[in-house]
């Protein structure tokens, strides 16, 4: 190629290029969000009741929920957004929540001697999450700008155990499960390269590796209840986005 049609060329294309960008700054395409929240419900249940008759008496199990093991201590995490329009971006988040074990009464041994309560005691748990979603934003004047959005996922959740009668009781083994998130909410813009982000989200968590353990049935469960359950988890998170 001729030294100076390419020059011509390259020319060009930087004064294209620099048009480009000042049509539409980058400032308008990528941002950064951490945020941090917790989850204000996780219904569904680990097992239903049930009545086990045995040599001793007859042991009567409550419903045992998610609610009843873990209480969601928290979530934080960081999304990375890019705009395709001023109303549809995409985006890729990472979370990390951690989840409190409870005590927890489970059930009763009935005989002729009485009534004993059997109690539990979950360990501390917790999940790491990656998602890649699509979000579309309506435009509410400059500042408020409420959204909805989807996404899908894996949720790495780790080893859960209980302790009933002094035995450890491995409920589920550390498994990558899928998750489908669905979320809504309202972004605010007190000044040109700041937002801060409510959100409200569902969450459905896909079934896991069943546990083995021999004494599950200490917990009323065999290996077919045992594991993660599928499950819908509603996490509430507030985050702080910074446009570059």
């Amino acid at each position: 190629m001729n030294p100076r049609l390419a020059s011509s060329v390259l020319a060009a294309a930087c004064v294209a290029a620099t048009s480009a960008a000042h049509a539409l700054p980058y400032t308008d395409r990528a941002s950064i969000e951490l945020f941090a929240g917790g989850n204000v419900a996780t219904p569904g249940s680990i097992r239903e009741p049930m009545n086990v008759e045995g040599p001793g008496g007859s042991t009567n199990f409550t419903r045992l929920g998610f609610d009843d093991a873990y209480r969601h201590d928290y979530t934080a995490g960081a999304e990375f957004d890019y705009n395709i329009d001023s109303h549809v971006s995409a985006f890729a988040r990472a979370a990390w929540s951690q989840f409190d074990g409870r005590n927890h009464e489970i059930g009763a041994l009935s005989s002729d001697s009485g009534h004993v309560p059997i109690d539990a005691r979950f360990d501390d748990a917790d999940s790491r999450e990656l998602d890649v979603g699509a979000r579309y934003t309506f435009m509410l004047g400059e500042k408020l700008r409420p959204f909805v959005g989807a996404a899908l996922g894996a949720e790495h959740v780790s080893d859960t155990f209980a302790t009933v009668n002094d035995t450890r009781v491995q409920l589920g083994k550390s498994d990558t499960v899928f998750q489908q998130r669905l979320e809504t909410g309202l972004q605010y813009s007190p000044m040109r390269n700041f937002d801060l982000r409510l959100t409200a989200a569902a969450t459905h968590v896909n079934g896991g590796n069943a546990s083995d353990d021999p004494n599950l049935g200490l917990l009323g469960l065999d290996s077919a209840d045992a594991g993660v359950q599928p499950h819908w988890e509603y996490p509430a998170e507030l985050g702080a986005v910074w446009h570059f």
